[in-house]
């Protein structure tokens, strides 16, 4: 399975106890995976219709434990490996207490038969930080997503319409993380693309051995990726060090070839015998040959002063 579907796996497994948390999270899903059939202006069936077994168990659940009733349910295979999970209810006193104590309205008026997906749920079942947090987890079980963490970090809830991506965006701005909306097509998409947002968003809704794995997954990225830096930049001074010896060597050989190692003064002269018989010493270790020994500053000045003289044979 993949990261996204571990998570929502974990999700399902810890249901809130307390009832205004429960009606939180399933006015959430509710909103994002069903529609309501009206009959003469009023309620009269509830169609659930998901890709996901898991969803569909958890809204099953959620309903039994609320409303003591369970949706005629039905399963369609719509490929090799996939299949479409449906649940209806067509009693319209149930689906009127449902939308009632869900606090869940249409934002558009429906006449005869019509099928209304512009749910609105109203904040009343958000006002307690609990019930933000199962509000959000019933959103992101139904329309959400997670990137492999190995490959990126990309967290997202997908919306029919922006009035719903506002609200969703304004509850997890709510606990100090900063989710941002992009349109796609016909969607309005609210997203996080920062791991350490996601963690906590894993937090938040409750799913926490996805948390330790994506933290542990993290902390793995940042030892790789520390090390690549080091590795890089070792190789950087390396290709630098042994391009400044070759300068050095170029520039010693010129003064020999063309003046002589003579013309150099003593104190040069040695230092520059030592760089042609130590290809690959270190500044260091050239200045512990010396006699006295010089420490890296002496060595450094004295090769380049070596340079400026090359330099002005070359320019004569």
């Amino acid at each position: 399975m993949s990261f996204s579907s571990d998570v929502k796996m974990e999700l399902a497994g810890n249901v809130p106890g307390a009832r205004h948390c429960q009606i939180a999270e399933l006015a959430a899903m509710i909103s994002m995976v069903a529609y309501v059939r009206y009959w003469a202006g009023r309620p009269a069936g509830l169609v659930i219709v998901t890709e996901r077994s898991v969803i569909a168990k958890e809204i099953a659940s959620l309903i039994k434990r609320l409303f003591r009733y369970i949706p005629d349910s039905s399963v369609r295979r719509t490929g090799a490996d996939s299949r479409v999970y449906r649940m209806e209810i067509n009693s319209p006193e149930i689906v009127n207490t449902i939308l009632m104590t869900l606090k869940i309205e249409n934002e558009h008026e429906c006449e005869g038969l019509m099928q209304c997906q512009l749910m609105k749920v109203s904040r009343m079942d958000v006002q307690q930080d609990c019930c933000r947090r199962a509000y959000i987890k019933g959103v992101f079980m139904t329309s959400g997503s997670i990137s492999d963490p190995n490959k990126g970090y990309h967290m997202e809830v997908v919306c029919e319409n922006e009035g719903r991506a506002q609200f969703i965006q304004e509850i997890i701005n709510g606990f100090g993380v900063e989710a941002r909306i992009i349109q796609r097509k016909k969607y309005y998409v609210v997203y996080l693309k920062d791991g350490e947002m996601i963690v906590d968003m894993l937090g938040i809704m409750g799913a926490h051995i996805s948390l330790m794995n994506m933290e542990n997954i993290r902390i793995r990225k940042d030892i790789r990726n520390n090390i690549n830096r080091r590795v890089n930049c070792e190789a950087a001074n390396l290709n630098k060090t042994v391009s400044a010896a070759v300068k050095q060597m170029n520039d010693i050989n010129y003064i020999i070839e063309t003046k002589g190692i003579g013309y150099l003064p003593d104190n040069l002269q040695e230092l520059a015998l030592a760089r042609l018989e130590n290809e690959d010493a270190s500044l260091k270790e050239l200045g512990e040959m010396m006699t006295p020994p010089i420490g890296k500053s002496g060595v450094n000045h004295r090769l380049r002063k070596i340079s400026e003289i090359a330099e002005e044979m070359r320019g004569c």
